[in-house]
């Protein structure tokens, strides 16, 4: 894999501790704090060992001895994952201008994109 490629582990893949989970996060050795709320209401959150950002979740990728968050973790949702947005785009379009891009447009990714656009119109094939 070329080094500019930054691969994601997606939160699938992970283990999770929740805030809700007080007594498994505790023998974790997680630490917590309260945030405090416009009109005072407060909430307790997990505090990230990586970054000490507060967090409602924690996650430890498999191969990972620590807990942290997203961010400090590089995740990513497999949804995310395999989103396109011009994919989306594609489909909002009329079938005749959607018709352009396969016929006319010289770029083959969105020709490609076209096609799988039209194929899912018509139940083909699923979106992902």
């Amino acid at each position: 894999m070329p080094p500019n490629i930054i691969r994601h582990v997606v939160v699938e893949d992970c283990e999770i501790v929740m805030v809700s989970d007080t007594s498994r996060c505790r023998r974790l050795g997680l630490p917590f704090s309260t945030v405090v709320h416009a009109g005072a209401a407060s909430a307790l959150c997990l505090l990230c060992p990586g970054c000490g950002r507060g967090a409602l979740k924690l996650y430890r990728p498999t191969h990972l001895p620590m807990f942290g968050c997203r961010a400090c973790h590089n995740l990513s949702y497999t949804t995310v994952q395999k989103h396109d947005a011009r994919l989306d785009r594609l489909l909002k379009l009329p079938e005749r201008e959607m018709l352009r891009f396969v016929t006319q447009d010289r770029n083959i990714t969105w020709k490609l994109l076209a096609i799988r656009a039209g194929c899912i119109r018509r139940g083909v094939i699923r979106k992902y």
